[in-house]
């Protein structure tokens, strides 16, 4: 008979295991800042979401047509856009769709 302790051991280990593939398939079809990869630069495309996150990303550089480069993914995920660096929330680059540079 399997111990309490070790039931819940493994259905926490399935719930991680099952949002891992749900990130995995989310991060090939998404086209927001939020999947980019370290080292990867990325051109805005557009912001979506709240009118005053929106408002205040374009403060901070982060506008159409604005070069975008990962410094580091995690949250929050480091970014350089000009000569700025600065961090964001994974649920703000949500919002921001984007497109690969060439």
């Amino acid at each position: 008979m399997i111990s309490r302790l070790r039931l819940r051991a493994r259905l926490r280990a399935q719930k991680r295991h099952q949002a891992k593939l749900h990130h995995q398939e989310h991060e090939l079809h998404c086209t927001s800042l939020c999947c980019g990869k370290r080292g990867e630069s990325l051109e805005v495309t557009a912001l979506i979401g709240d009118d005053n996150e929106a408002a205040r990303l374009r403060d901070l550089g982060v506008r159409e047509g604005a070069k975008v480069t990962i410094l580091r993914d995690g949250n929050p995920l480091m970014i350089k856009v000009d000569h700025a660096r600065f961090g964001i929330s994974r649920d703000a680059a949500n919002h921001v769709h984007c497109k690969f540079c060439d």
